[in-house]
């Protein structure tokens, strides 16, 4: 399946780039793109050879022409979507997400994770950088929301109509070599797709036929959807006399997140056919973001959270499930006083339902002289902001992220 435009096909559809310099131009991609083709020659490796005679490297959709990471013809690929009202600290998250996941799967999982295409994962790349490898670690430093056009969106010309298509990011998640189950290497390894959409693409009229931004939620193995207190006026109310944190004593932006989430899943029953009635079966993720915000006056244990991932007797971690869930059931709480609208939202659709509490930033942001909001790098000390896609990934695939007891002992 193509990553971008959702096209099934079979391998020997498979269009390829040209590689010869002679051979630009392509009728979906415009005149300064390599022209795509469906090759009749191939060198001993595999690879097309176009009409000039170069060997080519490049495969590609055969309906929107874009370029798709060999992995995805190698491997298993499972698709998940992160979506929320604009503001409530995707790029954040996701910044501070894929980092943690960098530093635990390799150490405590035995497993490597990878950009499988780099160009794709650049956006995301930036955005660690300026959080963990800045070079001025005690100044402030912000992440740019996620737009609605940009890098993250591709346009691809069909006659007179351009399309545009969401950039996914696209990871590799694979064994090392002292892995226990390192023989099982083909069968546990996945090519990972996660989109991030800006929030307005969930708002009345945010998505239309040449922008089919949101498409993915039907292809895509679970949901994880951000929930933003700060942005909650109930939740604003019961926290700002025991913080200092702009984003609750400011003005505040106010979301009809319960709305967002409402769309999100008429937009799936319509492109899947499922019926009103019908319980979304797949893993619906609740990451309530900004803890370090909410979480000193209505869940004042938050700071001393246990970690999930516990040594297993296999050599590698595995994740307390038992864990996650009871913290699930205390943060369903908090929300079902504060935003009963939202767990109704939330419990209406989705047949699991699991609420995961991360700061991505482990501390409030601080205002610089022009009013934005920024944090200095060298204070940045994320919380569970790795768990809920460890969750997801323990939910829908087998092997990779193993689950553990809770021990008994003490």
């Amino acid at each position: 399946m193509c990553p971008h435009c959702w096209h099934r096909f079979a391998p020997a559809e498979t269009l390829w780039a040209s590689a010869h310099p002679r051979l630009y131009g392509d009728a979906r991609l415009g005149p300064d793109v390599q022209r795509r083709f469906l090759p009749t020659r191939f060198d001993s490796g595999g690879n097309a050879i176009d009409s000039q005679g170069s060997f080519c490297s490049e495969v590609c959709c055969p309906r929107c022409h874009l370029g798709i990471p060999r992995t995805m013809f190698e491997m298993q690929c499972i698709f998940y979507s992160i979506l929320g009202s604009p503001g409530s600290g995707k790029s954040h998250m996701l910044a501070t997400t894929t980092w943690q996941m960098r530093q635990a799967l390799g150490t405590r999982f035995k497993l490597s994770i990878s950009d499988a295409d780099p160009d794709s994962n650049r956006q995301l790349n930036e955005a660690e950088e300026r959080l963990f490898f800045n070079e001025h670690p005690d100044k402030l430093a912000s992440i740019p929301k996620t737009e609605t056009d940009g890098e993250l969106y591709q346009p691809v010309q069909f006659g007179d109509e351009t399309i545009w298509y969401p950039r996914p990011f696209v990871f590799v998640v694979q064994p090392l070599s002292d892995h226990p189950q390192i023989d099982k290497r083909d069968e546990l390894s996945r090519t990972i797709c996660l989109y991030d959409n800006a929030g307005e693409h969930f708002l009345p009229g945010g998505e239309s036929s040449i922008s089919p931004a949101t498409q993915h939620l039907n292809v895509s193995r679970g949901l994880l959807f951000l929930f933003d207190p700060t942005q909650h006026a109930r939740f604003r109310e019961a926290c700002k006399a025991n913080t200092k944190d702009p984003q609750i004593l400011g003005t505040g932006r106010s979301h009809r997140q319960d709305q967002i989430l409402h769309e999100a899943a008429n937009r799936i029953r319509t492109h899947s056919g499922m019926s009103q009635q019908q319980k979304y079966s797949k893993p619906l993720i609740i990451v309530v973001t900004k803890m370090d915000a909410w979480g000193p006056t209505l869940w004042p244990e938050w700071a001393n959270l246990d970690d999930p991932i516990r040594d297993a007797k296999q050599g590698i971690a595995g994740l307390e499930t038992g864990l996650i869930e009871d913290v699930s059931a205390k943060v369903r709480a908090i929300l079902l006083k504060h935003a009963p609208e939202f767990i109704n939202a939330a419990e209406g659709f989705g047949d699991k339902v699991t609420y995961i509490p991360s700061s991505a930033l482990g501390r409030s942001p601080e205002e610089d002289e022009a009013g934005m909001l920024g944090v200095r790098p060298n204070e940045v000390k994320p919380v569970w902001a790795e768990v809920p896609l460890l969750y997801l990934l323990n939910q829908t695939t087998t092997g990779l992220i193993p689950s553990v007891r809770r021990s008994t002992s003490g």
